[in-house]
C-alpha cells in the first residue's frame, strides 16, 4: 500500500466510525495500570466491567461473551499468570519489535495467543486479539475473519493458532514499515517523526490501532 492510499482509507474509518470510538478510548484508559502489570488485573473491575463490556459494546461480540459457561475469573488467572510474558514485550514499540528474529519476543506472543485460546467458550481469535490490544495497545492488532483471509493470501503461514497470529503480526509490521519507509524516502523525515505525526492525527492512536482501521477498512469493504 502507499501511503497516501493508507491515509485516505484510515481517515474514512475515522469519519465513520468517530462516536463509537469513544468506548475504545475509554476501556484503554481505564487498563492503563492493568498495562503495566497485568499481576493488577481484578476479575470484577476489569475483567467483567471493562473487557467484557468493551467486548460487547465496541466489538459487538454479545452473542460470543454472552455465553453462560464462559468462565471470566479463569480468564482473569490466566492473564495473572502471563505477567513475565507481557512484560518480555511491554515497553516495545510495533514498528521497532524484533518479532523476526528475537525468540524472546516471539515466544511471549505466541504463548500469550495459545493460553488465552485454550480457554473454552472464550470464543473466536477475534475475540482474543481485542482482549490482547487492550493489555497491550502498542504490539497486538486486533483482528477479524475478514482480515485473516486477506493477509493468509499474503502469507499462507496466517492462521487461527498462536503461530498464525504471530505471522500476521509480522506480516503487519511488514507492510506498514514498507509503506512508512516510502514516505521517509520521500519526505526526508525519519520513521520516529512520522509516526509522532500519524499518532497526533489521529488522537494519540497507537500504530496498532490505525493498522487495524486500515485493514477492516480493506477486508470488510
Amino acid at each position: 500500500m502507499h501511503y497516501k492510499e493508507f491515509l485516505e482509507t484510515t481517515n474514512k474509518f475515522e469519519q465513520d466510525y468517530e462516536l463509537t470510538e469513544l468506548v475504545y478510548f475509554g476501556a484503554v484508559e481505564r487498563l492503563r495500570d492493568v498495562q503495566k502489570d497485568v499481576n493488577k488485573i481484578d476479575d470484577v473491575q476489569h475483567v467483567q466491567r471493562v473487557i467484557k463490556l468493551f467486548l460487547i459494546s465496541w466489538g459487538m461480540m454479545n452473542r460470543v461473551v454472552g455465553r453462560k459457561n464462559l468462565d471470566w475469573k479463569r480468564l482473569g488467572d490466566t492473564l495473572r499468570k502471563l505477567e513475565n510474558d507481557f512484560a518480555v514485550l511491554r515497553g516495545k514499540k510495533f514498528l521497532t519489535a524484533r518479532l523476526f528474529d528475537d525468540k524472546t519476543v516471539s515466544d511471549a506472543v505466541k504463548k500469550i495467543y495459545r493460553e488465552l485460546d485454550l480457554i473454552p467458550y472464550l470464543g473466536s481469535p477475534t475475540t482474543l486479539s481485542k482482549i490482547l490490544h487492550l493489555l497491550n495497545p502498542e504490539i497486538f492488532v486486533m483482528w477479524d475473519n475478514a482480515i485473516v483471509n486477506d493477509y493468509h493470501k499474503i502469507n499462507r503461514h496466517v492462521d487461527y493458532s498462536a503461530n498464525g497470529y504471530l505471522e500476521f503480526l509480522r506480516e503487519s509490521q511488514k507492510t506498514i514499515l514498507a509503506t512508512l519507509g516510502e514516505f521517509e524516502r520521500e519526505t526526508g523525515k525519519t520513521l520516529d517523526t512520522i509516526e509522532g505525526e500519524l499518532r497526533t492525527h489521529y488522537h494519540n492512536k497507537t500504530i496498532t490501532k490505525i493498522v487495524d482501521e486500515y485493514n477492516w477498512m480493506t477486508a470488510n469493504r
